[in-house]
């Protein structure tokens, strides 16, 4: 009775593993690569138009998950250099999210995928070039700093 039990677990664990392996997924390798490569193409596109001063664009993280079979989030981070308008190099780090979602298409073969939103979740600003602020910087102390310390009054009420 042992025996045919394990024959018994033994087919069926080996016909789940053939299901398992042959089995394509809703989202592939080759639609996932797309997504990112097209989104790190939006993102150099988007900071030329909206900061054409920016330089140094370096995409640290990209990466996509499968949501559901028709929807895909993506985690991006990206760094470059701005340059403000006193001329002074600021770095910033951007990073954020973006869900999309599969579009039918007239041709069965291509997968359409729409931006549905894209969110950033941090923004970190790092001053390349450091600068000193001192309270009083013309030598004239503020007005609400006493110059002299006032002497102790005496109390003869006690």
């Amino acid at each position: 009775m042992k025996k045919i039990v394990s024959l018994v677990v033994f087919i069926a664990a080996l016909v789940w593993t053939w299901n398992v392996v042959h089995t394509s997924e809703a989202v592939g390798f080759e639609t996932h690569s797309g997504i990112q490569a097209k989104l790190a193409d939006l993102i150099k596109d988007t900071l030329a138009a909206k900061k054409p001063h920016a330089k140094d664009l370096s995409i640290q993280r990209l990466w996509t998950e499968t949501l559901s079979d028709n929807k895909v989030r993506a985690v991006f981070a990206y760094k470059f250099i701005d340059i403000s308008e006193g001329g002074e190099a600021l770095e910033q780090v951007i990073e954020g999210e973006a869900v999309l979602h599969r579009e039918p298409s007239e041709d069965a073969s291509v997968d359409k995928w729409t931006l549905q939103s894209v969110k950033t979740t941090n923004d970190i600003v790092t001053f390349t070039e450091g600068s000193t602020v001192t309270p009083g910087a013309d030598g004239t102390i503020p007005s609400t700093v006493p110059t002299t310390t006032p002497e102790p009054t005496e109390n003869h009420g006690e």
